[in-house]
């Protein structure tokens, strides 16, 4: 998968002429200062924004999953059901209530909006990696978790990654450490 990437904000230049090639099966970390385009380079590569000029092969016939940095779940449904209406449809209950004990979560059927900032980020990262995809794309999914539940989640990952490339976005370094990647991306 390769792609070449430009993309402004106004007359600010985010990008000019990115090249990006990544290998199907590989971690990769992109990391950066605040500011530098991670997490527009992510909707770019999921083609939730237009790429203003350059090549893009290889990814037009992929399936993305995505956890976002703001947690994009349904605050009136429970978090089972969050991740259920999300999942691939081989995905059975067992299945995704072991995903809610492997992360710690055990009252998969409460409300949502009762879960901690960090309980989110947790469902959120089920509901990614039991969805049917190619690639992951998880920017900073660490955010409001502490070093024991970013360990578990590290496993979770590693567990769950089944041959499908992943890219992490991370403003700090020891989030890319705890996960093995195959190479980071700088920007």
């Amino acid at each position: 998968m390769k792609a070449v990437y430009t993309k402004h904000f106004g007359d600010k230049a985010v990008f000019e002429n990115f090249p990006l090639e990544l290998e199907k099966g590989k971690i990769y970390a992109l990391s950066g200062p605040s500011g530098r385009g991670k997490t527009t380079l992510l909707r770019l590569i999921a083609g939730l924004e237009s790429n203003e000029s350059g090549c893009v092969n290889g990814f037009s016939f992929l399936k993305f999953s995505f956890v976002f940095q703001e947690d994009r779940l349904s605050s009136t449904m429970s978090a089972y059901n969050n991740v259920y209406y999300a999942v691939s449809p081989g995905c059975d209950e067992n299945e995704i209530l072991d995903a809610f004990r492997d992360l710690g979560l055990d009252e998969p059927y409460r409300k949502i909006r009762e879960y901690s900032g960090g309980m989110k980020r947790r469902v959120s990262l089920i509901r990614a990696m039991l969805a049917e995809s190619d690639i992951i794309l998880l920017d900073e999914p660490f955010t409001g978790l502490d070093s024991h539940c970013a360990e578990s989640v590290c496993r979770f990952i590693l567990k769950h990654q089944k041959g499908r490339t992943i890219i992490l976005v991370t403003h700090e370094g020891e989030d890319a450490v705890s996960l093995p990647f195959d190479a980071c991306i700088m920007l």
